[in-house]
């Protein structure tokens, strides 16, 4: 009875463990691993022009065609692409309520018009500063794996986080499957 006991129990650990190969296997070919090329590197200081638009991150199309028309107004050639970061914390805060910052890098001699454009459009100097920034690919849909590098990364070599996290859409068939757009995400750090 005892050897029978045994056998059994030498089977089902070999179930088991089969089980788990297989489990991995599967979850290995459903989910190709990704690996982002996560880099540190210095962002000179920049003017840009922003703007604050309040709401779901995905109504931030015409806050952009404002800025860019405004820019226009004011003769002011983008020179870099956009960038769009939280104010709050999109965890706590419904979409009705996020707070997106837009900016728009453009030449040093926009920062004539500081001051004077508006309480939430305005033209500032953003400070040189030392940043983690990874590309989220086209063909890539989950922007997790290239979030998570940053992360990693940050807590491997033991910087500090020093503002929020910043996206910038570097390539976009003008899809609107973000599949097809190829992001920067970028956080400063000390």
């Amino acid at each position: 009875m005892k050897k029978k006991k045994e056998v059994i129990l030498i089977l089902s650990a070999i179930v088991f463990v089969e089980i788990v190969c297989i489990a991995g296997i599967c979850a290995r070919d459903s989910n190709p691993q990704f690996s982002p090329n996560v880099t540190v590197r210095q962002v000179e200081s920049q003017a840009v022009l922003y703007t604050v638009y309040r709401g779901h991150y995905e109504g931030v199309g015409p806050a952009i065609d404002e800025l860019l028309e405004l820019a226009g107004e004011k003769h002011l050639t983008p020179i870099g692409p956009i960038y769009t970061g939280y104010l709050n914390n999109p965890l706590l805060v419904s979409g009705d309520h996020w707070l997106i910052e837009i900016r728009m890098p453009v030449p040093m001699d926009a920062l004539e018009f500081a001051g004077t454009l508006g309480e939430m459009t305005d033209v500032k100097l953003i400070p040189a500063m030392k940043v983690v920034s990874a590309v989220k690919p086209e063909g890539q849909l989950d922007p997790g794996p290239v979030i998570r590098g940053l992360y990693a990364l940050i807590s491997q070599r033991g910087y500090r986080i020093a503002g929020g996290m910043w996206q910038s859409v570097l390539y976009n068939d003008d899809s609107e499957d973000y599949l097809h757009i190829r992001t920067e995400f970028m956080i400063p750090v000390l």
